[in-house]
Order: structure tokens, then sequence, then C-alpha cells
């Protein structure tokens, strides 16, 4: 049996309306890997700046 299509007036504009959405959804995607890359830049850093605090912590106490 074959099912009747039964065209809907509004089906432009929901078919509109979904690839609003799904661009949107790009959007956000792409804003939030270039926010993780920020962020995993920034810990390194932060890392980095601890890892060369505690060697010159370290050098100072041996130093005495």
């Amino acid at each position: 049996m074959e099912r009747e299509r039964c065209e809907c007036p509004y089906e432009p504009l929901y078919s509109l309306q979904v690839e609003n959405v799904r661009e949107d959804i790009r959007e956000v995607k792409e804003r939030v890997g270039r926010l993780e890359s920020t962020l995993s830049r920034g810990v390194f850093l932060l890392v980095a700046n601890l890892i060369g605090v505690t060697i010159m912590l370290a050098q100072q106490l041996l130093a005495k």
C-alpha cells in the first residue's frame, strides 16, 4: 500500500528553520573548538609556569 503524501503548506518554512538551526549548531561547534584550543594553550602555559617556579624554588632551597 502506498501512502499518500500530504504537502504541508508550511514545509518550506520548516525546512528553512531546520537549515538555520543546523547552521547555528555548526557555528557553535566551531566556537567551542576555538575555545577548547585557547583553554588548552592556557593550561599548558600555566603548567609550564608552575614547573618553572618549582624548579626555581628547588634550586634556591638546595643552594642554602
